[in-house]
């Protein structure tokens, strides 16, 4: 993917802290199954193997594809 399509989801502006929504996908068969959104603090978000790394509300560290995450608010 470009870097012009990384902006275009928002990716290249997540930086370590923000607040972001995310989902695990359930199904890895066609047609996939998510779970529904949930709410987690970008605990680290590598830009060359597109993989970010999310501390969940349960305090676990999840890493997952960041086209399954999105920017909620950016940390101060």
């Amino acid at each position: 993917m470009s870097r012009a399509a990384d902006t275009a989801h928002g990716i290249t502006s997540m930086k370590d802290g923000d607040l972001v929504r995310y989902r695990i996908c359930t199904w890895h068969v066609e047609p996939k199954k998510y779970t529904d959104w949930k709410i987690g603090l970008l605990y680290k978000y590598n830009k060359l193997m597109k993989i970010a790394e999310i501390v969940s509300p349960e305090g676990e560290l999840i890493r997952i594809r960041a086209a399954d995450v999105q920017l909620v608010q950016r940390a101060k």
